[in-house]
């Protein structure tokens, strides 16, 4: 197996300011890459962009770029596209932007009193999102003659959220949609792949989850697959979805009804 090596290539990175999405950007960084970190929280995102530029902003403007805008704006993919082609034109798109909308709108109700609105961003931000950065870098990859797509997934997609229901929907729709990314790229060698994890320590109630092995994975455990998908030891995976879960999705899970709203 070769070393992972990135020297040359420009990543792009959605949800880059934290969790996975900084990790994967960091280890891009570290590994060669040239790296264009997209996040909407723009102060953490610039923290995280100079902490990787060292502090020295005039000599790294070249490996790391900071893109803020939000993944539901196709305009948003479009200007993360121009940086990339600033940089050399995109080889790498990781999608790591998303949420369960229940918890990251704080509407804790069952689906059926979700109001629209919430439903509408949790089919945004964590299908469309992926599906406007896949349109926008697509072309770049189509004439360099190569790249790699990878979306995040999530358990959710195959066991379902009855309150943070389009969650689930949406990373089951990634599934099928790195399907058609990889017959659409095939002929131009262009790579696409869901990277679908159980619980992970980037949030502190993750633990919780119950796993066959009895934990949460470390944040790490999921970025070494992805780096591992990017990299050319994948040459010849496409089309496919990749669950690090723990054995979760092994074990038999209770439904539990959500609770009825206080009327």
């Amino acid at each position: 197996m070769k070393d992972i090596d990135f020297t040359g290539k420009v990543a792009v990175v959605t949800g880059a300011a934290s969790g996975m999405g900084l990790m994967t950007a960091q280890e891009f960084v570290r590994l060669g890459a040239k790296v264009v970190m997209c996040d909407l929280d723009e102060a953490l995102l610039r923290q995280a962009v100079e902490k990787l530029r060292g502090g020295k902003v005039e000599k790294c403007m070249e490996r790391v770029v900071a893109c803020v805008g939000d993944v539901r704006d196709f305009a948003y993919a479009e200007a993360a596209a121009k940086a990339a082609a600033a940089l050399g034109g995109c080889d790498i798109l990781v999608t790591c932007a998303g949420g369960n909308e229940a918890r990251c709108c704080k509407s804790n109700v069952p689906f059926y009193e979700q109001p629209v609105e919430v439903i509408d961003w949790g089919l945004d931000v964590n299908l469309k999102g992926a599906v406007y950065f896949a349109r926008a870098m697509m072309p770049q990859m189509v004439a360099k003659k190569g790249g790699v797509i990878c979306c995040l997934g999530s358990v959710t997609g195959f066991e379902g959220d009855g309150v943070g229901t389009m969650y689930g929907t949406a990373k089951s729709g990634l599934f099928n949609f790195v399907k058609g990314l990889a017959l659409a790229g095939g002929p131009h060698n262009v790579r696409a792949l869901c990277v679908t994890p159980g619980p992970v320590l980037t949030r502190a109630a993750m633990s919780g989850m119950p796993t066959a092995l009895g934990r949460a994975a470390e944040t790490h455990e999921l970025v070494d697959v992805i780096l591992f998908m990017c990299s050319d030891n994948a040459s010849f995976v496409t089309g496919t979805n990749h669950v690090i879960d723990g054995g979760r999705l092994c074990m038999y899970q209770p439904y539990v009804a959500p609770k009825e709203s206080a009327k």
